[in-house]
C-alpha cells in the first residue's frame, strides 16, 4: 500500500474513533454539545448578516441603487436630513421626480449594478460622519462611475450594530429667500408659510427666509381675500433669491359684487339728485376718506344743478340708465373699475323766452374709479362721478 492510501486510512480511522468517542458519551451531554454547536453556527451568521446589512456600505449602496431606479421613497428611508418643515418625505419624492423629469431621466429603464465598492476615506471626517468613495459599474457599461458619499451613524439596533444613513447635502440647498405680495398669505407645497420665516417686510411685499429646501420641483400658491389664487410649480436648482409678485386677478364671485355695487350706487345717485336731496344722504356710497368724500360732494353737486331748474323752468328732466357694464380689476393692490354707461335723458329746453320744449336723447359715457372695501362693503372713489356726462 502506498504512502497516499496509508494516510487516508488513518484519517478515515481516526474519524470513526472520534465518532464512537462521541457515541459513549451520555445522551444529555451530547445533546448540549449539538446545541452549543448550532448555537455557535447562529451566533455567526447573525453576526455576518447583521455585519453585511447594518454597514455603511449597505446604507451606500441601497441609496444608490435607489436613486438609478426612480424609487424616491427608499432613497429618503435611508437618508439622514436636518430637521425642517419642508424637508418631508412627501416634498422630496415629489421634488425628486420632478427633477427627473426636467433632466429627461425619468421613464428609462432602471440600470442594474454590476459591481461595487466603497473605500472610506481616510483624515476625512464630517464631526462624527464617514465620508466614503463609491466605486461602481452598471451592466452594460464599460465605464465605472465614482461619486463621494457622506455616511452618518443613526440608532443602535440589534445589540452592537447601528443604522446608518447617507447625508445627502447635494439634495437639498439653504437659506433660500422668496418675495411675495404683502397681503397675499404664501404657501409653500400646500404648507401655509408662517411669520416665523418673514425676514423682512417693505410696502408692498414680504420677504421669507426658508431654512432648508429640496433641490428639484415645489408648488408655490398664493391667496388674497376676494382673489383668484395663484399657482405655479418652480424647479429650485441653488439658493438663489427668487420673487413671486403676479397681478392676483379678482375672482369672478368678487368682480359681480363690485359690479352690482357700482349699479348701485348711481341709481342712488341720480334718484338723491332728482329729488334734491343733499350729499349727505348718499355719501356712504363713497370712501370714508375725507379727500374722496369732498371730492363726490363737489361732483354730485354739478349733477344736482343740471337737473330741473326752479327757476328757469329747465333742464333735465328724468335720467334712465339702459345699459351699464362694469370691468372689474386688480392693479397695484387696488380694485379699479371701468364702467361703460348708457342712458335715456328727457331734457327740457327754452326758446323764444316764453316757450318750454322737452327731448329726449341717448348719451354714454365711461367711469374709471377706484373701489375699496370698507366694513365689508365696497364703496367708490373720488372719480366715481367725475366720468358722468350728461351733455348739455
Amino acid at each position: 500500500m502506498d504512502k497516499q492510501g496509508e494516510e487516508e486510512e488513518t484519517t478515515e480511522l481516526s474519524v470513526k474513533i472520534r465518532a464512537a468517542k462521541f457515541r459513549d458519551l451520555p445522551v444529555s451531554l451530547r445533546i448540549l454539545i449539538v446545541n452549543v454547536s448550532l448555537f455557535l453556527i447562529l451566533c455567526a451568521v447573525f453576526f455576518m448578516a447583521g455585519a453585511y446589512l447594518y454597514a455603511p456600505q449597505a446604507a451606500g449602496r441601497n441609496y444608490v441603487e435607489a436613486c438609478l431606479a426612480g424609487d424616491w421613497n427608499s432613497a429618503y428611508d435611508v437618508c439622514q436630513f436636518p430637521d425642517g418643515t419642508f424637508l418631508t418625505r412627501k416634498n422630496y419624492v415629489n421634488a425628486m421626480t420632478w427633477k427627473a423629469k426636467q433632466d429627461g431621466s425619468d421613464g428609462q429603464e432602471t440600470p442594474e449594478i454590476k459591481s461595487f465598492f466603497m473605500r472610506r476615506k481616510q483624515n476625512l471626517e464630517t464631526g462624527e460622519n464617514r465620508i466614503y468613495t463609491v466605486r461602481y459599474t452598471l451592466k452594460g457599461v464599460s465605464d465605472s462611475k465614482e461619486e463621494t458619499l457622506e455616511i452618518a451613524a443613526g440608532d443602535s439596533v440589534k445589540g452592537n450594530f447601528k443604522e446608518w444613513y447617507v447625508v445627502p447635502k447635494e439634495s437639498y440647498v439653504t437659506d433660500v429667500e422668496i418675495t411675495v405680495p404683502v397681503n397675499a398669505s404664501f404657501y409653500l407645497n400646500g404648507v401655509l408659510v408662517g411669520r416665523k420665516y418673514l425676514k423682512e417686510t417693505a410696502d408692498t411685499v414680504n420677504v421669507y427666509k426658508i431654512p432648508y429646501l429640496f433641490i428639484g420641483g415645489h408648488t408655490i400658491e398664493l391667496t388674497e381675500a376676494k382673489k383668484d389664487p395663484y399657482r405655479e410649480i418652480i424647479l429650485v436648482e441653488d439658493n438663489s433669491s427668487m420673487e413671486f409678485l403676479p397681478d392676483l386677478k379678482l375672482n369672478d364671485s368678487t368682480g359681480k359684487v363690485i359690479a352690482d355695487r357700482v349699479e348701485e350706487s348711481l341709481d342712488k345717485v341720480f334718484t338723491a339728485a332728482v329729488n334734491g336731496k343733499a350729499f349727505s344722504t348718499i355719501k356712504n356710497e363713497f370712501s370714508a376718506d375725507t379727500a374722496v368724500q369732498a371730492n363726490a360732494k363737489e361732483q354730485y353737486q354739478q349733477i344736482c344743478d343740471a337737473y330741473l331748474s326752479s327757476d328757469t323752468n329747465t333742464g333735465i328732466t328724468s335720467v334712465t340708465i339702459s345699459s351699464i357694464s362694469t370691468t372689474v380689476t386688480s392693479v397695484e393692490n387696488q380694485m379699479k373699475i371701468e364702467t361703460d354707461v348708457t342712458a335715456t335723458i328727457e331734457r327740457r329746453n327754452r326758446f323764444l323766452h316764453f316757450f318750454r320744449k322737452t327731448k329726449t336723447e341717448t348719451i354714454t359715457w365711461k367711469i374709471e374709479s377706484a373701489v375699496m372695501l370698507e366694513n365689508e362693503t365696497w364703496v367708490m372713489g373720488s372719480d366715481f362721478l367725475k366720468g358722468v356726462d350728461l351733455g348739455k
